[in-house]
């Protein structure tokens, strides 16, 4: 399905990225409500990646702010925002040892989980 390592595109046709970024705002939509995510989402786009305008860089710094803003509550919203990209993308979920959110991020960017863990 991948068509390479940066930029793989799924059934979505969406690049990895681009579904991580529009799967985190979406989630931040139905959490904070719609204003309160683009604010976050702007926030980001200015404070962590100001001339990054897509790709890991982007998402990067939009996890970044979200920890920054979130703290402590912040991997719960990042397990929520995994659980809806796996299933999204047909794939089973699971917590790895050792792993955070970008780690899931560029295993799915490197085609690492498609095929292996396959929801029926």
């Amino acid at each position: 399905m991948a068509s390479d390592k940066d930029s793989s595109e799924y059934s979505t046709g969406k690049s990895i990225d681009e579904l991580v970024l529009s799967t985190i705002i979406g989630k931040l939509k139905r959490i904070l409500g719609e204003e309160s995510a683009n604010i976050i989402s702007q926030y980001a786009a200015k404070s962590y990646s100001p001339k990054v305008e897509e790709g890991l860089e982007r998402v990067k710094g939009l996890v970044e702010a979200l920890k920054k803003i979130f703290g402590f509550a912040s991997p719960l919203i990042e397990g929520q925002v995994l659980k809806n990209l796996y299933s999204s993308l047909g794939l089973k979920y699971e917590e790895k040892e050792g792993y955070d959110f970008l780690d899931y991020v560029k295993e799915l960017r490197s085609g690492g989980s498609i095929g292996k863990g396959k929801q029926k």
